[in-house]
C-alpha cells in the first residue's frame, strides 16, 4: 500500500469507473436506484464479456481466458508502462 495522501493504489478502481461513467450512462436509461443497479451489474458483463479491450488486441476479456485455458503455452500481453506510478515510484521509493 502507498503512503497516506497518495491514493496510487486506487488507480485500477478509477480508472474502472471513469470507464463506466464515460460509457455506462450512454447504454442505460437510469431513472432510480434500481435501474442504476441493473445498469452497473449489466455494464460489467458487457465490460468483462463483450467489449474488446485494445490492450488485448481488440478481443475480449472472455475471448483471452478461454485461449488461455485450452492453450498449452497462452499468449502473453504485456502491461503497457505507466508513467504516473514510474514518476511516483521515482520520488517516493528509495
Amino acid at each position: 500500500m502507498s503512503r497516506v495522501g497518495h491514493c496510487i493504489d486506487n488507480g485500477p478502481t478509477e480508472g474502472f469507473w471513469g470507464i463506466i461513467k464515460t460509457e455506462m450512462y450512454q447504454m442505460y436509461d437510469i431513472t432510480d436506484e434500481a435501474s442504476l443497479r441493473f445498469a452497473i451489474n449489466d455494464y460489467m458483463r458487457f465490460y468483462s464479456e463483450e467489449r474488446p479491450q485494445e490492450r488485448y488486441q481488440c478481443k475480449t476479456p472472455l475471448e483471452v481466458r478461454t485461449e488461455a485455458l485450452n492453450s498449452d503455452k497462452p499468449k502473453e500481453y504485456p502491461i503497457p508502462e505507466n508513467k504516473r506510478i514510474k514518476k511516483y515510484k521515482e520520488r517516493w521509493c528509495a
